[in-house]
């Protein structure tokens, strides 16, 4: 019954503070120039590029969750002014999955996109795993399309950022190329952030955040314990929608997000 209403709780203090910087449009924060924003819609590669960016920045290597959200904290949770209070000086790393806000390109955002067939695909893990979701892929399929989730629909989302990418502050990396090159994308991130490191240290940086590594940082997390999601790079970041959507399935996404998936160079079938 207490952890009900803990929940119950923290979902009406979720709702107010959405209300006060989704709707009213407070600012979440006061950028500082050196800011890095690491951005993406949920399911994108988000916390791997957290680890690595741990590794590099603090030359530590996550062991925990909690240990990522206090170095590299999340912009919309309840628990981020506190966290931003007790981060170190010099240069911050921020992740958020909100969408386009220009404050934010006060300091340097890094947004990472991934195909959002894919993305629907481990979002629906995410939701049966995490959330008990007890529909199909069917089901979610259509709710993922029509806005269903916190974050809005794929499409909706993303172009917020993606229609600024010619900004100098702005950085656009594919969740696929930093999986096929690992080292060359990261060496631009690293460049783009301000980041001063060798091949050595960035190499070194990304062998110590595995997939394995990642699950076993994703299994720490309190909301994933006890449950049999294993967290980021889901199905090892192998693309697979082609051997789960139907085609009728994958016409209604292209139907939806065609523009947007051309301009990001993803195939239509």
């Amino acid at each position: 019954m207490k952890a009900l209403q803990n929940r119950i709780w923290r979902g009406a203090r979720k709702v107010r503070r959405d209300l006060r910087h989704r709707v009213l449009g407070v600012p979440w924060m006061d950028v500082k120039p050196d800011d890095r924003f690491l951005f993406s819609y949920p399911r994108s590669g988000n916390t791997w590029l957290r680890h690595i960016l741990q590794h590099l920045t603090f030359e530590s290597v996550p062991t925990e969750y909690e240990e990522l959200e206090d170095l590299l904290p999340t912009i919309d949770t309840l628990e981020f002014q506190s966290r931003m209070a007790k981060m170190p000086d010099g240069p911050r790393f921020f992740k958020s999955h909100l969408p386009y806000s220009p404050y934010f390109l006060d300091g340097k955002v890094i947004y990472i996109v991934r195909d959002g067939r894919d993305v629907m695909l481990s979002y629906f893990d995410y939701q049966r795993k995490l959330h008990g979701y007890k529909g199909n892929l069917e089901s979610f399929s259509k709710k993922f399309m029509n806005g269903w989730l916190r974050y809005g629909t794929w499409k909706s989302n993303v172009s917020t950022w993606v229609a600024h990418t010619n900004h100098p502050n702005m950085l656009l990396v594919r969740f696929e190329d930093l999986r096929s090159d690992p080292f060359s994308t990261m060496r631009g991130i690293a460049e783009f952030s301000g980041l001063t490191c060798d091949e050595t240290q960035l190499r070194s940086a990304i062998e110590a955040s595995s997939v394995d590594k990642i699950h076993a940082t994703m299994r720490s997390w309190i909301f994933a314990q006890g449950t049999e999601f294993k967290g980021g790079v889901s199905a090892d970041g192998e693309t697979n929608w082609r051997g789960v959507l139907s085609k009728e399935q994958n016409g209604l996404f292209v139907d939806q997000a065609r523009e947007l998936l051309e301009a990001l160079s993803y195939p239509l079938e």
